[in-house]
């Protein structure tokens, strides 16, 4: 099977698997109801995810055997495992702390495994490579709160790596990043505009660990620099760790549901999930996409671009989320 073939039935099998996880959730009575700490109206299925990371799996097996060799190894035994999780979770609320214990053990499986095969030399070391994957678990999880943010955010991330990949002549990374993007789009029918089903841990905890893992080892790789692996996530960067850090900051409890996030609190004051989803996407066109090509092109600019960039977006946020900040408190 050639490649765009892949790419084509790879979405398609999505958008099927989606329909029938949708169908198992509203059988089963996995579903997400309104509340104050949620921002839809009405009670919707959750774990369509699962269709999705199924069907990314089932294309995994037909890429070459020669490319992707840090995928199948390293990332691929971590995937199965969360989605697992999520899909546990998703059925009934596991333990905080069980989650994050199994994320970390992820986690170093994938760092150890990348550093016996020389695939993640220099990656900003070990320890840190362990958080940062554990971090983006957590951050897609908790940017996944709005109709079509996470599936979006998952094409244009897929794509954006696609090319660098494929830039670099890393051509077995560029088909499991175009297979990222071509499973999130065949999710977003299912959840961008009026959603019928929610991705669930299922979807947004393995996607965020999908994404981790793929900019970890494009820095491992010398694919791309570790400056232009921060912008390609910057936008959802920006606004789960800010959320995070003021959160902290005001001694709440951090790890509990909340509608603090920006895009929550634009929600809060009347803007459609779409549109929210929408303005997202724009950022990344506008600004993250010309940031990426200059920072390729002008390796002596990648830090200056990207710490320009988080200014701008830092500036952004505590702006607009002050001028948000009555109804979107945290009950």
């Amino acid at each position: 099977m050639n490649q765009i073939s892949l790419v084509a039935t790879s979405m398609l099998l999505s958008f099927f698997l989606t329909g029938l996880a949708t169908w198992y959730a509203r059988r089963n009575g996995m579903v997400d109801r309104p509340g104050e700490r949620h921002s839809h109206t009405v009670a919707t299925p959750r774990g369509g995810g699962a269709g999705l990371v199924l069907a990314l799996l089932i294309a995994s097996l037909f890429l070459p055997a020669s490319g992707g060799e840090f995928w199948n190894k390293c990332v691929l035994p971590c995937v199965v495992v969360l989605a697992i999780l999520g899909w546990r979770d998703d059925h009934a609320a596991l333990s905080a702390r069980f989650r994050i214990l199994v994320q970390l053990a992820a986690s170093i499986y994938l760092v150890t495994c990348a550093n016996d095969h020389g695939w993640m030399p220099g990656a900003g070391g070990p320890f840190l490579a362990v958080l940062a994957l554990v971090w983006m678990c957590n951050l897609y999880n908790f940017m996944d709160g709005s109709n079509g943010m996470a599936g979006l955010q998952g094409v244009f991330g897929g794509i954006v790596l696609s090319w660098l990949f494929i830039s670099a002549g890393e051509s077995g990374l560029a088909s499991v990043s175009a297979l990222v993007a071509a499973c999130c789009a065949g999710f977003l029918p299912w959840n961008f505009g009026r959603a019928r089903v929610f991705m669930g841990d299922v979807g947004s905890v393995s996607l965020g660990f999908i994404f981790g893992a793929l900019l970890a080892g494009g820095v491992g790789l010398t694919a791309f620099s570790l400056p232009v692996a921060l912008l390609v996530m910057l936008v959802f960067l920006a606004d789960g760790t800010l959320t995070l850090l003021v959160r902290v900051m005001k001694g709440e409890q951090w790890y509990n549901a909340h509608k603090q996030h920006m895009y929550q609190r634009l929600i809060a004051h009347g803007w459609t999930h779409s549109r929210v989803a929408l303005y997202y996407q724009l950022i990344n066109l506008a600004m993250i996409v010309p940031g990426i090509v200059v920072a390729v092109k002008y390796p002596g600019l990648a830090w200056p671009v990207v710490m320009a960039m988080i200014l701008i977006f830092a500036v952004g946020w505590f702006l607009v989320t002050r001028k948000l900040e009555g109804p979107a408190r945290a009950g």
